[in-house]
């Protein structure tokens, strides 16, 4: 039994990693299921099965983009520590470097961005949107900040996790929308840094950004 699940799991993870390649470079909305499954050496059924349909896969693309801030609000869970903006400003600055560099990537937000939309809009897709998931995940960092060395007045863990969402999906929304003129890298960054110094306890050392 454990070896299916295995199979199951590395089956869905070679229909994600197809779907992804042809979404950056064809278009999400040039893609058919044929195409993804031909690729990823599937039936057209299996991808039913792991994902139900390509808004499925979408879906699917656009949580594990968030799967580091995951890894984040667990290490700092189990082990908070004074470094944890630092730890957060290299998070954001290596996933700003990973877009700025591969421009495929904007048609493939742009779909995201679509189906945030969709998905705020009609409660029977069933979900929660990416804004939504990505302020808890915020939250729970600015909370262990809030545990480990405290926020600044008069900055409350919910304050700080609204504001810079608020911050990243503008940013990324803006290169996303764009024709070249909004940058990531390094002015997108730099913005970052200066944000994530507001909630630097006095005394320390603002949040260092470096690019991966």
């Amino acid at each position: 039994m454990r070896r299916t699940k295995e199979q199951a799991a590395e089956t869905g993870r070679q229909i994600l990693q197809a779907a992804k390649t042809l979404f950056l470079d064809k278009g999400y909305d040039k893609v058919s299921l044929e195409e993804i499954a031909v690729a990823a050496g599937v039936t057209r059924g299996a991808i039913h099965w792991h994902f139900k349909n390509k808004q499925g896969l979408l879906i699917a693309l656009r949580d594990n983009t968030q799967e580091p801030f995951r890894k984040l609000t667990q290490e700092l869970s189990d082990h908070p520590d004074s470094a944890s903006l630092t730890k957060l400003g290299d998070l954001i600055s290596g996933m700003f470097e990973q877009l700025q560099t591969d421009p495929r990537r904007q048609g493939l937000l742009r779909g995201m961005m679509r189906l945030d939309i969709t998905m705020a809009d009609n409660s029977e897709e069933g979900g929660s949107t990416f804004r939504k998931e990505m302020y808890e995940l915020l939250l729970q960092i600015f909370q262990a900040v809030e545990r480990e060395s405290g926020l600044p007045q008069p900055w409350s863990p919910e304050a700080a996790a609204l504001l810079l969402n608020a911050t990243l999906s503008g940013l990324v929304g803006e290169w996303a929308l764009g024709k070249g003129h909004g940058h990531l890298v390094p002015e997108g960054q730099a913005f970052i840094k200066m944000i994530l110094s507001l909630w630097t306890p006095k005394g320390a050392h603002p949040a260092e950004i470096t690019a991966e």
